[in-house]
């Protein structure tokens, strides 16, 4: 049986906290933990697989001070936990005898986590390094996927749009639906599980088959209703008209149909 390496974390907010946590359940040693402004007294603190899980723009410094204080680190292994930058911010660690990489959770991670089962982690970095990390998510019962260090940022883009601004999209919805003097609350219960189905629908049919509604079915009519009444609203009817006009090309219609549709939400 190949020995787990021994674990320490600086940071132990939300990302570090769940991930103290299923390292723990997943039977590896932590060594040590250092909350915001506390720091190991000497080398022999650190284990074998040391995650920087501090905000992004702490990284940098975290990453001086540890090689400042510390000369040799060899036969470690340094990860950050950053969702926009690389492995690359690690370099000095390399020159240091270390093996570097990062290891981004994407789930927003919220204070009463416990757990990263089904997570997917997007890595970049030394291949050694990443071969432990790939180990480390199957014992999370998670997943992990290797990304090139130019795509980290967009990624994180992405991430942003599939999480965050679903929650603006659910705001924009109850707005809508508070225009017609719709109680927000009573609106975001109905909605929801519509919001749910179509992501249902999304894993299991994809973007086109998962699509319904009335640009779905090239319905002019009810779209030229939204636009009357929407105009009474400005600002809800230039975001409707925006993704409107984006959700035509998801669409099967013929050219015509979406042409149409377009003119109706340009």
């Amino acid at each position: 049986m190949i020995k787990k390496p021994s674990i320490s974390i600086f940071g132990l907010g939300r990302v570090g906290g769940v991930l103290q946590k299923s390292l723990s359940d997943s039977d590896y040693q932590i060594k040590s933990a250092f909350i915001r402004d506390t720091f190991p007294d000497s080398a022999d603190q650190l284990g074998d697989l040391i995650f920087l899980a501090v905000q992004d723009s702490e990284i940098e410094s975290l990453v001086n001070k540890l090689t400042t204080s510390f000369p040799d680190y060899s036969g470690k292994f340094i990860i950050h936990c950053s969702g926009t930058l690389d492995a690359s911010v690690l370099e000095p660690f390399r020159s240091k005898g270390a093996k570097i990489a990062s290891f981004h959770p994407l789930k927003a991670i919220t204070l009463n986590d416990d757990s990263l089962e089904n997570v997917w982690f997007d890595m970049d970095g030394d291949d050694d390094a990443l071969k432990i990390l790939e180990k480390l998510a199957k014992d999370f019962k998670a997943n992990s996927f290797k990304v090139k260090p130019e795509a980290k940022p967009l990624l994180h883009a992405a991430a942003v749009v599939s999480a965050n601004y679903v929650v603006t999209l659910m705001k924009l919805a109850t707005d809508l639906a508070k225009a017609g003097d719709i109680d927000p609350e009573v609106a975001l219960k109905a909605l929801l599980p519509l919001t749910e189905s179509s992501v249902s629908n999304i894993k299991e049919k994809g973007f086109q088959d998962a699509l319904t509604g009335p640009i779905a079915r090239g319905d002019e009519e009810t779209i030229k209703a939204h636009v009357k009444i929407l105009k009474k609203h400005p600002d809800l009817l230039s975001i409707y008209k925006k993704l409107g006009y984006l959700t035509v090309e998801l669409t099967r219609l013929d050219t015509v149909s979406k042409e149409k549709l377009k003119k109706l939400l340009e």
